[in-house]
């Protein structure tokens, strides 16, 4: 009795699953008539830097769709639409100025196309163009800045190129990727020779700006000793809690559970230290106390000021020191203290650089001024601190 029930359900559903697969359903909006609609009327043309805007009045069937326009770009054809409740059209991602033509078709719900209407565009000159106009490079320690300016914070790639001494020829060695105003890219590790180095812009749509070449020699960079350095507390600087004492800020221990840490009488507060030789600082690393729910977070150093001196003054007066950089620690995922991605986790294990100018003058003593920590505590923390520069 089971059995035979089993049998026919069976059958049914075969049948039903034959029934669906032989009346497939038409998939999609099906056309309802093949007559087109107008074309667009009175198109203007507005250039802009690498493209141009397509403004036209809309034809007036009721099934009007959507407008698109028909170009070629980099060799490739191209397309833009909007919908029927827009009247412009932009049209982007041209590397050059030159003329070119665009036709604009109306579509209709039945995707019927209208009579082609064409136009001749000329772009203003590229974001591309105009930002490699302004590349530049200069030398410093351990190795180069590449900079430019992007006004408009258009989304770019700067190239680095390097001469290879097998091939003869330039090949990419780094890619940064950039939309701020006001762009610096650092390259370390480079030894104190001559490079033959290539820079270019590139944009989303692959247009390259020319290539700017530069011969520079990066200054020399080491790592100083931490072994010389020592204690140099003086009058105004802040106390520290028992058991994280200053000397523990170069221990040589980091990663975890570790550092300076001062007491909690209110920022901004200051502690200095001798390097225990003169010499001209090119960055600062710093390494926060991490792990668990310290990273980016609790007394860790957001806003802070380096200050150096050849001379130590017992008394703390500022008047004998000279500022060296203005910091501010960044959290590369930006998001709320607390959470963390696994750059952020990266950024606190494998340190911060802050980076001195090599117009600054030589120091022996150094005075960290911290306004801000990154929960606003009373305090601040430090897990390991390491300062490179030339120390010749």
């Amino acid at each position: 009795m089971n059995t035979n029930i089993i049998r026919i359900c069976f059958i049914m559903l075969a049948g039903f699953f034959w029934y669906a697969c032989g009346e497939e359903e038409p998939i999609g909006q099906q056309a309802t008539d093949s007559v087109p609609p107008g074309p667009v009327s009175n198109v203007q043309v507005k250039n802009v830097a690498g493209g141009a805007l397509l403004s036209y009045v809309l034809p007036g069937d009721e099934d009007l769709l959507y407008v698109k326009a028909m170009y070629l770009r980099n060799g490739e054809t191209c397309e833009s639409r909007t919908s029927l409740y827009k009247d412009t059209l932009k049209l982007e991602g041209f590397g050059d100025m030159q003329a070119r033509k665009a036709t604009v078709i109306a579509v209709d719900r039945s995707r019927n196309e209208s009579t082609p209407v064409t136009v001749t565009i000329e772009p203003l000159e590229p974001e591309v163009i105009t930002i490699g106009e302004t590349l530049d490079m200069e030398t410093d320690f351990g190795g180069v800045n590449v900079m430019w300016n992007n006004i408009n914070r258009a989304e770019i790639s700067v190239v680095v190129l390097q001469e290879s001494d097998s091939l003869m020829e330039y090949i990419p060695v780094e890619t940064f990727y950039s939309s701020t105003a006001t762009g610096k890219a650092i390259m370390r590790e480079m030894d104190t020779v001559t490079y033959k180095l290539g820079v270019y812009v590139q944009d989303r749509w692959g247009n390259r700006s020319e290539v700017k070449y530069f011969e520079p020699t990066p200054l020399y960079e080491t790592l100083f000793d931490r072994l010389k350095f020592s204690d140099a507390t003086i009058l105004g600087d802040a106390g520290f809690v028992s058991g994280w004492s200053l000397s523990r800020m170069w221990d040589g221990v980091w990663g975890g559970n570790t550092g300076v840490s001062t007491d909690g009488s209110g920022l901004p507060q200051s502690v200095t230290f001798d390097m225990g030789v003169l010499a001209r600082i090119s960055r600062i690393r710093i390494y926060q106390r991490a792990g668990g729910s310290y990273t980016f977070a609790e007394g860790n150093v957001r806003e802070f000021e380096v200050w150096g001196s050849e001379t130590l003054d017992l008394t703390g007066n500022w008047d004998s020191w000279t500022k060296l950089m203005e910091c501010e620690s960044i959290k590369p995922s930006g998001m709320q203290m607390g959470q963390n991605s696994d750059e952020d986790v990266a950024r606190a294990m494998n340190g911060e650089d802050f980076f001195n100018s090599p117009q600054n003058p030589k120091v022996r003593y150094i005075r960290l001024k911290v306004f801000r920590s990154w929960a606003g505590n009373p305090n601040f923390q430090i897990a390991e601190i390491q300062i490179f520069g030339d120390n010749r």
